[in-house]
């Protein structure tokens, strides 16, 4: 008997008939594929042909298989316009972004996902702009990251691109007007509590602060912080505290700024021996004021904060900072994201911090 080239294996057939299969089932949100035994009598294929068609899909990155529990879509589509992840960013080039970028994009190519970066400089006007391009050719999903702690407008369209089958992804909050949507977040409360009980235990009982007040992430660090002089019976008292925005970290050695860092500094950081920073940036900004009214760093304040970014480490002081383990917030997105693309269930995942001790705090 002579051999059909045009004839199609059962291998191949069966391939065809299951990558159609996983974009269905993308597209309706399940993630479980049928055991062997099933796709044997669906497909009447033997156990060799199935494994064999099955070792191909994973080795291609559409199925990963966990011992005892089945085989799982891994959320990447046969159809290769429709594995494109946006990430919307306010600012980009922000001091901690660049390398959560070039981790959050190597590891979502592992998974078949191709990044397209787009910058709303933190205006709700221009993310507008940037959702309703994507309404005209919805991506697979949406990284966005929550840049505000004020209700969103866009909360139509957003509603709009999942309703039309776009995953929806927040990064370090949600919007106050928005459902529960996924979101991967910062463990911030928690954060500045420790920080101020840490300060306490090295007998600091002088406090200030810096924080952000216009970012989920700065009224997080705040109401911990000062939770935390509450539980420990210390001055909380709001004078103690210079409340920026947003705004101010876009420049902070604009003039004014200064201005008012260096009159806190006189007024507040004088009488104090511990302040909290809302990152380190703030702290690396606040040094050279210190340095100019003769306050030392450690002897005289002690200085905490967030990130540990290579910013702690330009001055000869290196900020005590608290930082989250080598890339675990890309690892938690990137999983999150992955389970978002098969799944309609909504999940928080908030990442913790771990402290990494600087030259910056003195025990009293």
């Amino acid at each position: 008997m002579s051999h059909d080239p045009y004839r199609i294996s059962k291998s191949e057939q069966l391939k065809k008939h299951l990558l159609k299969q996983i974009e269905q089932m993308l597209r309706d949100k399940q993630k479980t594929l049928e055991p062997e035994l099933q796709l044997m009598l669906h497909y009447n294929v033997s156990r060799q042909t199935v494994r064999k068609v099955l070792k191909e899909l994973m080795e291609e990155g559409y199925l990963y298989s966990r011992q005892g529990s089945g085989t799982f879509l891994t959320g990447k589509s046969p159809v290769e316009q429709e594995n494109v992840v946006e990430i919307l960013m306010a600012t980009p080039d922000d001091y901690i972004f660049p390398e959560l970028l070039a981790s959050l994009r190597q590891k979502l190519q592992q998974v078949g996902l191709r990044v397209s970066l787009t910058e709303n400089q933190a205006d709700f006007y221009a993310e507008r702009n940037c959702l309703l391009r994507y309404l005209a050719h919805p991506p697979r999903a949406i990284l966005a990251e929550c840049f505000s702690a004020y209700q969103n407008p866009n909360l139509d369209l957003y509603t709009e691109l999942q309703r039309r089958g776009t995953s929806l992804l927040f990064l370090y909050g949600l919007y106050p007007n928005f459902p529960a949507w996924s979101v991967v977040k910062d463990e911030n409360y928690r954060g500045a509590y420790g920080l101020v009980q840490n300060l306490r235990s090295r007998g600091h009982r002088a406090f200030a602060g810096i924080f952000v007040s216009d970012t989920i992430q700065g009224q997080e660090r705040f109401f911990g912080y000062m939770d935390a002089l509450r539980d420990l019976q210390l001055n909380f008292s709001r004078s103690h505290i210079l409340m920026l925005d947003r705004e101010d970290l876009k420049d902070l050695l604009n003039p004014a700024l200064q201005l008012e860092l260096t009159r806190f500094t006189r007024e507040v950081l004088e009488q104090s021996t511990a302040l909290v920073c809302f990152n380190d940036e703030i702290a690396y900004r606040l040094l050279p004021i210190l340095t100019r009214l003769h306050i030392r760093v450690p002897e005289d304040l002690s200085i905490v904060s967030f990130d540990d970014s290579y910013l702690s480490l330009i001055e000869p002081v290196r900020i005590t900072s608290l930082a989250h383990k080598k890339h675990a917030f890309s690892d938690a997105v990137t999983l999150s994201l992955t389970h978002l693309l098969s799944s309609s269930a909504a999940d928080t995942v908030t990442v913790p911090w771990t402290l990494t001790e600087g030259n910056s705090v003195l025990t009293r």
